[in-house]
């Protein structure tokens, strides 16, 4: 996958409207129409901004958040899609676990976040704990949901060529549901890195969440929007290289035609 490939995908009036935003915000807090006293200019902040990459920091901040959010994104799409296809395959464990699931996962993962923090302490750890966590529900869900509905037909010419049930998951069931992994999975990674940044606020002094408390209690807020600006241009890209894969990855596509 090329960025050139991936830049074809930018929609140029899409970024025009951001750029005219931006505008807007420079031209209003230089004419007072917004006049408060922590809300910078937008060329304040694009100043801070280049003075966290110049001197480093704000690449450290950005490698340690992303990190942490794909580590964690990774273990829950391992998971979730074991779970699910458990939850959806095996009738005593649906009727074991399932409420459970249900259950657990109605919980704020910030609400578990103290807990945590007291069990395994304020470390990089306990944010991939906490992460994988609340990524895994998005990914468990779809894919029980993916194997769920797959067609009854599908299993009739399994049995027709009397396929194995280890083949009849890896030739029929997966490629059948891989289009709701592939929803789960973009869901669990755009969730790992929300959760990501929480902890770093609350759990671990680390990362880009870090960077931002600490940017709003030296009341420098400049650099506390360059930091929020940094988490959204993360996440903006982390889901433009997801749609990607999953143009790539789902079967019928021209690019999953291409890759094979």
């Amino acid at each position: 996958m090329t960025a050139r490939r991936l830049l074809g995908k930018v929609n140029p009036a899409g970024w025009l409207v951001v750029a005219a935003l931006i505008g807007l915000w420079q031209l209003a807090v230089d004419t007072g129409v917004l006049d408060y006293e922590y809300l910078p200019s937008a060329t304040e902040v694009a100043g801070a901004f280049g003075d966290l990459l110049s001197s480093g920091v704000l690449a450290d901040d950005v490698r340690h958040t992303l990190l942490v959010t794909l580590g964690s994104s990774a273990i829950a799409c391992v998971v979730g899609v074991v779970l699910g296809f458990a939850v959806a395959l095996l009738p005593i464990f649906d009727r074991l676990f399932t409420a459970s699931f249900d259950l657990l996962r109605t919980i704020p993962v910030i609400a578990l976040m103290p807990v945590a923090m007291l069990i395994w302490g304020p470390a990089a750890h306990t944010e991939v704990i906490v992460a994988t966590y609340g990524a895994t529900w998005p990914i468990l869900v779809n894919t029980a949901g993916g194997v769920r509905t797959v067609h009854p037909r599908l299993h009739e010419v399994a049995r027709m060529f009397r396929f194995s049930r280890r083949r009849t998951l890896r030739w029929i069931v997966l490629p059948a549901a891989l289009p709701d992994i592939v929803v789960g999975a973009r869901l669990a990674v755009v969730t790992a890195l929300v959760i990501t940044i929480i902890a770093e606020m609350l759990v671990n002094a680390a990362g880009l969440g870090w960077g931002l408390v600490m940017a709003q209690q030296a009341l420098q807020p400049a650099q506390m929007w360059a930091y929020a600006i940094a988490a959204g241009i993360l996440g903006y890209l982390l889901n433009l290289v997801l749609i990607q894969a999953a143009r790539r990855s789902l079967p019928g596509s021209a690019a999953f035609a291409e890759a094979a």
